[in-house]
């Protein structure tokens, strides 16, 4: 995405398209966790100032980051979610 001559970047950007640091965190996760997996997932608010996405690694790990923006001020948390069992799936062995 490209940001504007004021060095903001459009309403409704996600974050992740205008920090630096964020490919860079995308891809160390990628490349901990085996690679790409399924294709990412996003979604934002209708004024663009609060929003999150999801990255998927090929080993059912997943990135999310959260992310808002008020004025000037942006802000991300990133958290890594381990894969989830799948209904029905048990620890106990028979």
């Amino acid at each position: 995405m490209q940001q504007d001559k004021s060095g903001n970047a459009p309403p409704g950007a996600p974050l992740d398209d205008i920090t630096p640091d964020s490919q860079d965190r995308i891809q160390d996760f990628l490349n901990r966790h085996g690679g790409p997996g399924a294709a990412r997932r996003q979604a934002a608010d209708a004024a663009g100032t609060a929003g999150w996405y999801e990255v998927y690694a090929a080993d059912g790990y997943r990135l999310r980051c959260d992310w808002s923006r008020m004025g000037s001020r942006e802000e991300m948390k990133f958290s890594e979610i381990g894969p989830q069992k799948t209904e029905g799936a048990s620890d106990h062995r028979a």
